[in-house]
């Protein structure tokens, strides 16, 4: 009995008892099954009130009589978020979670709960919701108010299920609402946080197990949920996945459509982004009359009804609307067909179902092939004629997330209800500064969650260090007193699948934050290729000569210049075959050789702005190649460090534009 009570979520083929003693006899009494009483007092946490004296209260304005700690948690948050194939499937995962964080949050509030966690905010739809609650309650009734918020957000989850499919099919694990209540204790706030925290820490090691048929096959996204027997109707023609009901979710509520130009379940697509800056150039001079007629046969070739190509997308935060039909298409709808790449007949016919051979197929290229001759044109025109360089491929991930927030949190000076309501609303005013800053017209980034304590966003290649910088600015500006940030930068191209990008980039955070001392900044790149390389170094590197330059500030130079010196990847071979040789000279012979490898492989349209440059960029990779745990020796350099920092530069000189 003890064995079936204790695996009652779990499906056994048999499961027999021989009653030849009676079973409490046999077991010893911590194995013993527990009444129905003390199984909900198990569930629920220690309700018991202890007796607090006048020396125990908290002068702080900590509530340590006649109130619960309640925390209740979003569990499995990261996988079900990023188990995604485009943003917009990232974007509206992200915003499920903070809506039905939110659920909870309404209930506290309806309760009269008072909110320690997350800080009230008016651009929540902005910013996003941390997947944890905090919120005090009368004493004795933290348990209810945690399974009220439970119930409120499983309800919910339930709507949208039959909303989306039109009924409810069994997503075990998602979502999965944990919590724990710490009742008034001596001690006050900070006694209950610790016993909080443990009690959470140990529920979550219980782990519910549901036995599912997979007669469809396995979702494509997530292989831990089954697919769904019937997908949602009305999907576009071009949408072919096999999903399960959670993930169907995602994709129909971050789906764009022509009604719509702002919802804050989409995010323009890897192609809206990356193009960007080279949409807005071509915005600007959109009344010259061969930009209008190379931009107007793209427009036709895209919405033409018998093609049939066309594809719904949501416009950048920071492009501003422009005035005029086709200015507005090119501005929501154009960043996948500035691309010539992107007019190839074969792979879109597939794509949208369309006949691969025959006479169709050969009306259909020619309309194909009118659109690639645009874009080619398109390209050309802004380059002869306005000095603008063709749209990257490359874009980037910025994940950013504070460093030890968790012990940050549990330290003596701030483990007080008011330190805590403090912090809370500290996180808040980060996210909202660092969203602003993404969506603001200088870096045309667009976040996907931003908390506070972590951030994800995508960012044009040729804004991304800008970008990383700017966030975590944005928390030393809130708050000196803040933990320190580390971040990682991972560029990859346009057509990468999203999942393996979004991976990388989680594998270059861990490597920043396992720096010595953390506050690190991990900068790397991923070809279509699946070429790949991560420099990790600290934000600041000691320099006299520039002590507030950050390393980003440091890799900057090496994007495209106005004075159009570039690195040629010939410096990358030298390199990799005299780097140990260089790194056993001195300061002085390391600098001098540096340069002179340098310079030989600088490109720049006159001898002196070769030089200038080659001087200048010697001196960063002297400074890039510097160990990351011997920051105070300057005259010590990595090998493995200067290959990472020369690899990375010849890349966005390449890339980022």
């Amino acid at each position: 009995m003890f064995l079936a009570r204790n695996c009652r979520n779990v499906r056994a083929t048999a499961l027999v008892v021989t009653p030849a003693l009676p079973l409490k006899r046999l077991l010893p009494q911590r194995l013993l099954p527990r009444s129905r009483t003390q199984d909900r007092e198990h569930r629920s946490g220690d309700q018991r009130t202890y007796p607090v004296s006048s020396e125990n209260k908290a002068s702080d304005g900590d509530c340590v009589d006649g109130q619960d700690l309640v925390v209740i948690a979003l569990s499995g948050v990261q996988r079900f978020i990023e188990e995604s194939r485009s943003t917009s499937d990232l974007r509206a995962g992200s915003r499920i979670i903070a809506e039905l964080t939110e659920q909870a949050v309404s209930v506290c509030q309806e309760s009269a709960a008072e909110l320690v966690f997350p800080a009230p905010s008016k651009k929540r739809k902005d910013v996003g919701m941390p997947n944890r609650v905090v919120a005090l309650a009368p004493a004795g009734q933290g348990t209810t108010l945690a399974q009220r918020a439970t119930a409120r957000v499983n309800e919910k989850w339930k709507e949208w299920l039959q909303k989306t499919l039109g009924r409810i099919e069994e997503t075990p694990g998602m979502p999965a609402v944990t919590w724990a209540v710490a009742p008034p204790r001596p001690g006050g706030y900070p006694e209950q946080w610790k016993e909080a925290q443990r009690r959470l820490a140990a529920r979550k090691q219980v782990r519910n197990f549901t036995a599912l048929e997979a007669r469809n096959g396995p979702c494509q996204l997530s292989p831990h949920w089954p697919a769904t027997t019937k997908p949602p109707k009305g999907l576009p023609s071009f949408e072919r996945d096999t999903l399960s009901a959670a993930n169907w979710l995602k994709r129909k509520l971050g789906r764009p459509n022509d009604k719509e130009s702002v919802s804050p379940y989409g995010i323009p697509s890897t192609y809206g982004i990356a193009s960007a800056p080279f949409r807005i150039e071509v915005l600007k001079k959109i009344n010259d009359p061969d930009v209008t007629e190379q931009v107007d046969y793209l427009h036709q070739v895209v919405q033409d009804e018998d093609t049939g190509i066309h594809i719904p997308n949501w416009p950048l935060p920071g492009m501003p609307k422009p005035q005029g039909e086709l200015a507005q298409w090119l501005w929501r709808h154009g960043g996948q067909w500035v691309y010539t790449d992107s007019w190839s007949a074969e792979s879109l016919a597939r794509e949208f179902r369309k006949p691969t051979s025959g006479e169709a197929f050969d009306n259909f290229s020619r309309t194909v092939e009118i659109g690639r001759i645009a874009a080619a044109d398109l390209q050309k025109i802004m380059r002869d004629k306005f000095q603008v360089a063709p749209p990257s491929s490359y874009l980037a991930i910025l994940v950013q997330d504070l460093d030890g927030m968790g012990s940050y949190l549990s330290e003596e000076k701030n483990l007080s209800h008011k330190r805590h309501t403090e912090i809370s609303d500290q996180l808040r005013r980060v996210a909202e500064r660092q969203t602003e800053l993404l969506h603001d017209s200088a870096l045309l980034g667009v976040a996907v969650y931003a908390g506070g304590d972590d951030l994800l966003a995508f960012l044009p290649a040729a804004t991304a260090l800008a970008g990383a910088r700017a966030c975590r600015q944005a928390v030393t500006e809130v708050s000196p007193e803040l933990p320190t940030a580390s971040s990682a930068l991972l560029f990859f191209h346009r057509k990468y699948p999203l999942r393996l990008a979004l991976a990388a980039s989680r594998e270059a955070l861990a490597a920043a934050k396992n720096v010595p001392g953390k506050n690190a900044l991990a900068v790397s790149y991923l070809r279509r290729s699946g070429t790949q390389e991560t420099y990790v170094q600290k934000w600041a590197l000691p320099d006299h000569n520039d002590p507030e330059a950050l390393v980003c500030d440091r890799l900057s130079l090496f994007t495209r210049s106005e004075t159009g010196a570039r690195l040629s990847p010939g410096l990358l071979r030298d390199l990799e075959r005299d780097s140990h040789a260089l790194c056993t000279l001195s300061l002085d012979l390391f600098t001098a050789e540096l340069q002179r490898l340098v310079h030989r492989h600088t490109l720049a349209p006159t001898s002196e702005q070769q030089k200038a440059f080659a001087l200048k960029a010697a001196e960063q990779l002297r400074l890039l190649g510097r160990p990351t745990s011997a920051l105070e020796d300057s005259e010590k350099i990595s090998e493995q460090s200067l290959i990472a920092a020369a690899r990375v530069a010849v890349f966005l000189r390449q890339e980022c534009r």
